[in-house]
């Protein structure tokens, strides 16, 4: 369980993200390594390129793990260079994988948006950080919709997308590369909790094959669905 031991939030949360570069570091020269993930957030490996986006995720798990104070602005809270430079490099590494399957709940972006209404009615945010928060959505709307018409990142690797068409409760993730595997649940706002142990691992897989069943492909597929998903996701990101 990758939570916090006593050192400081920011230390806790760069040391959970060198963990994972390594074991993704591991993985992705294998060309039957596979990444499948069921996210009911906006996956890691879209928002993390975006600073604004970051920092919001991170002052939400600090107010909420940790007591951070309500009259605390997001502006004054300074995230290292270390922690932004070490999620590009999670963020690369984890777009290495050869092929990569992710599924969306349809409610991702809603409920984003109802979080950041929620902590700028508590005076965390600015009229800027609201604002740049709004730009970078729409950035990052653009890049998933190219994506996902693309069926791949833009160094070439495989992605395919799933719109689910049921709510599920976590987001779940499955890395295997060979006899290897590794199942992650995220916990606690930003933290993962995860497991190499067979029987885990084999019921984690089984779980997100079995949502592929009541999902959508809209990876070079479904054209008329990921259009009414990006457009309604643009609309309501549009109500900041």
């Amino acid at each position: 369980m990758n939570v916090s031991n006593g050192i400081s939030q920011m230390d806790k949360y760069h040391d959970i993200l060198n963990r994972y570069y390594k074991l993704f570091n591991f993985v992705k020269d294998d060309p039957g390594a596979i990444l499948s993930a069921a996210c009911n957030i906006v996956p890691f490996t879209f928002y993390s390129s975006y600073e604004r986006l970051t920092k919001f995720r991170l002052c939400r798990w600090m107010h909420q793990n940790n007591g951070m104070k309500m009259t605390t602005s997001m502006s004054d809270i300074i995230v290292p260079e270390k922690i932004l430079e070490s999620q590009r490099r999670l963020t690369q590494e984890t777009r290495l994988l050869p092929n990569s399957y992710t599924i969306l709940d349809n409610n991702v972006f809603q409920a984003l948006v109802r979080e950041i209404k929620y902590f700028a009615g508590l005076n965390m945010l600015t009229d800027e950080d609201l604002e740049v928060m709004k730009q970078e959505l729409h950035h990052l709307l653009d890049e998933m919709e190219q994506i996902a018409a693309k069926g791949e990142y833009p160094n070439g690797n495989k992605v395919n997308l799933y719109l689910s068409n049921i709510n599920f409760e976590a987001t779940y993730t499955f890395l295997e590369k060979g006899s290897f595997q590794l199942c992650m649940f995220r916990l606690y706002a930003i933290n993962y909790m995860d497991s190499q142990h067979p029987e885990i691992c084999r019921a984690q897989k089984e779980w997100i094959q079995s949502l592929k069943c009541y999902s959508t492909l809209i990876s070079q597929s479904g054209e008329i669905q990921r259009m009414i998903f990006f457009t309604k996701q643009r609309e309501i990101v549009d109500t900041l």
